[in-house]
């Protein structure tokens, strides 16, 4: 067969496994599209639910092969994750299903389907300073992120800003962690612990807070939490720099090419 579908629903949502699988054609003209880069993400009311489904794009030839046969999708592994973070005690938004488009045997589409998440705000907003109550914040989500991940032996790949949703209940937060498709399962020591920051691009102050808060709860000295924290956030600044400056002188060259 050249073109089929795989996917998989939670325990208790069967009822709606009919709208996931035809998500394919429902997906393009409907739903609330909350985000749209590399993947997209939309909004769907389906009956008493308020769904958050996110689309893959196309993986290029290599991962269309091993995401079928070696690895898992990143739709089916945000499944999995989500599933196992919720059976430790850990918030993300409860997963409901994953679908997987192949064709000729290799993945084209796929789409992860979890209740959406309504939230105040996101860590982002914290360290630019528009949230009040900012310093505990940033202390509760520290303490978070060892206690509920880090003990757990769980590596965020893409801990950035954007991916810790934040929900107010009086003076306590819940953290929700998305995007959970890149995940590290390993023994996290102190030095890993503080790499799992490098990537809030923050200013000093807020990294000696954070790097305070966190060899307290390893027992370790803050001094040296700083200076490796900072080595980190360096080491993540200079490259996202270069990064960017790649892809200018990739865009560079197409607008010369086009203009040859």
């Amino acid at each position: 067969m050249m073109n089929k579908i795989k996917y998989q629903v939670a325990p208790g949502l069967e009822n709606l496994e009919t709208w996931i699988r035809n998500l394919p054609a429902l997906f393009p003209d409907n739903g609330e599209t909350i985000f749209k880069s590399r993947n997209e993400v939309k909004i769907f009311d389906v009956g008493e639910y308020q769904l958050n489904v996110k689309a893959f794009k196309v993986p290029n030839w290599i991962n269309r092969f091993v995401y079928v046969y070696l690895r898992g999708s990143k739709a089916q592994r945000s499944f999995n994750y989500a599933r196992n973070f919720l059976s430790l005690g850990i918030s993300t938004p409860k997963a409901v299903g994953y679908l997987e488009c192949l064709s000729f045997g290799l993945l084209n589409r796929s789409y992860y389907v979890s209740l959406h998440c309504q939230h105040d705000y996101t860590l982002r907003e914290v360290l630019w300073y528009k949230v009040a109550d900012r310093d505990e914040i940033l202390r509760q989500w520290t303490r978070f992120t060892y206690e509920k991940l880090h003990l757990n032996n769980i590596y965020h790949l893409d801990y950035s800003p954007g991916n810790t949703l934040i929900k107010r209940f009086n003076h306590r937060y819940e953290f929700n962690i998305i995007d959970l498709n890149r995940m590290s399962f390993r023994k996290i020591d102190f030095e890993k612990g503080l790499q799992n920051f490098r990537q809030l691009d923050t200013d000093r102050l807020t990294l000696q807070l954070l790097a305070s808060e966190y060899a307290t709860l390893r027992g370790q000295d803050a001094g040296k939490a700083m200076r490796m924290l900072t080595e980190f956030d360096l080491k993540n600044k200079a490259s996202r720099h270069r990064h960017a400056k790649f892809k200018k002188a990739i865009k560079s060259l197409f607008r010369f090419g086009r203009a040859v």
